[in-house]
């Protein structure tokens, strides 16, 4: 009597040198089915690949923009405290960026507040950062209260 827990035997085809074989224990794929996964796993890969090289460059983007608005920002505290006279000093803008400001009369004022109140007038920054090759990385216009002459 067989044992219930064996592998039932299988007489094998005509013609093989061996009388009895055990069944294949699960199907084997096709080379039609396992190219066609490797074809997705392929597409898959590259659709990874693609939103993670977009993902790379939104943050290098996002980094320059935010060094150009900390540059900005650290000429715009400079000149909001120094004045526009005053050169900044050395170390405040890396290498190759320059900042400069001029300050000018705000003049779009409704014309009951045009006029100075105890020398005082309100005055507005405009504070240009420049990139290593010259070319112009923005603009600042910031508005301040300042004494009537240092415009």
């Amino acid at each position: 009597m067989p044992d219930a827990g064996a592998t039932p035997l299988v007489q094998s085809p005509p013609g093989n040198p061996f009388r009895f074989r055990a069944p294949v224990a699960g199907r084997r794929f096709t080379l039609l089915e396992v190219l066609i996964a490797v074809a997705i796993l392929g597409v898959s890969v590259a659709l990874i690949l693609s939103i993670l090289a977009g993902a790379r460059s939104r943050i290098l983007r996002a980094e320059r923009n935010w060094a150009r608005q900390h540059l900005m920002a650290q000429a715009a505290e400079w000149y909001l405290l120094a004045g526009v006279t005053v050169a900044p000093p050395n170390g405040l803008m890396p290498p190759g960026f320059a900042a400069r400001a001029e300050l000018v009369r705000v003049t779009d004022l409704p014309v009951e507040v045009q006029d100075p109140l105890d020398g005082w007038v309100l005055g507005r920054f405009i504070i240009h950062l420049t990139g290593r090759a010259g070319e112009s990385l923005g603009e600042l216009p910031i508005d301040k209260l300042v004494r009537e002459d240092a415009l």
